[in-house]
């Protein structure tokens, strides 16, 4: 299948020398919630399909993934830290997920509410 084929073609170049992918969750600063309303406007489908972009291509090859706290956008609002593995890899996802929340302070911090 074409899906076995890219997903064999990524874990030998990207995960070949590495153990873990990091990327951000989102592409983009988290948009509000009007601008990626479908019924209120059909023009805003690439802003909606922006928030997805990063997840995609892992969630198409079945790798495994976590998102983690990293920061917050200049409105305040949460970014996340993506982190994928090699198939079967969730425990070495999961240890690495674990050492960036012992090393920072992220996931204890809470955004201003407006």
């Amino acid at each position: 299948s074409r899906r076995g084929a890219l997903l064999r073609q990524f874990c030998a170049e990207a995960l070949g020398r590495f153990d873990i992918v990091a990327t951000p969750t989102l592409k983009t600063v988290v948009p509000m919630l009007a601008e990626t309303d479908l019924e209120a406007d059909p023009a805003n489908w690439d802003r909606f399909m922006n928030c997805s972009a990063n997840m995609r291509g892992f969630n198409y090859l079945g790798l495994p993934t976590v998102s983690i706290p990293c920061g917050f956008d200049p409105k305040g609002l949460p970014i996340g830290l993506q982190l994928a593995a090699r198939p079967f890899a969730e425990a070495r996802l999961l240890r690495a997920a674990d050492a960036f929340q012992r090393e920072t302070d992220w996931h204890r911090r809470v955004p201003p509410l407006a």
